[in-house]
């Protein structure tokens, strides 16, 4: 019998493609959602919108610091020269009750976001989000501030980011925002459910 080294590749790569394909639509699902054990974290529920957007709740391995988060990760540049951003919302209780949104910009270590750029594509255009107060690779906000990018979500289609990394060109993100009414609502309901803020 003869074997044709291109075929068994092709069947190979097929399989491992059809594998990738499978385990994908299986996370998206959310097979793996229940007692998902993650780093020094028990996963209760996971759910993606758009691809990237997450909106989680988990527990700390000894039963504290349970938590519901929205993120959104995004691997722009894969290795060998790796690069992402990420932005996540989290509630904490405010000085007044009510829940006090806690929205954290990130970028790769080295990087400032005095050097980026971040807006929200609305109808009336671009409305800009100033980080130029963060130093470092870290942006927060919270309160009143926070509130304010919460709603320019909701109102909105795609957040921006325009990254300067020394490059020739800066880094250029868009991530869509227009099921953030949807994200936002479950986002709540899972608080709600679990009595968190």
């Amino acid at each position: 019998m003869i074997f044709n080294l291109k075929s068994v590749y092709r069947v190979a790569t097929g399989l491992v493609g059809i594998g990738a394909l499978t385990g994908l639509a299986a996370w998206s699902a959310g097979w793996f959602e229940k007692g998902q054990i993650l780093p020094g974290r028990i996963s209760e529920y996971h759910k993606v919108y758009d691809g990237l957007w997450d909106v989680a709740c988990g527990t700390a391995m000894d039963g504290t610091d349970r938590n519901c988060y929205i993120q959104y990760v995004d691997v722009y540049r894969p290795r060998p020269e790796f690069a992402a951003a990420m932005v996540e919302v989290v509630m904490h209780q405010g000085a007044d009750g009510q829940p006090d949104p806690h929205v954290r910009f990130d970028i790769e270590p080295g990087l400032s976001f005095r050097d980026a750029k971040v807006s929200v594509e609305a109808a009336e255009g671009r409305v800009p989000i100033d980080v130029s107060g963060c130093d470092t690779n870290t942006c927060r906000f919270s309160g009143e501030r926070g509130r304010a990018i919460l709603e320019a979500w909701r109102k909105g289609s795609k957040l921006h980011l325009e990254i300067d990394e020394g490059r020739a060109e800066p880094a250029r993100l868009s991530w869509p925002l227009e099921n953030m009414e949807i994200i936002l609502g479950d986002f709540a309901a899972q608080r709600a459910a679990r009595q968190l803020p």
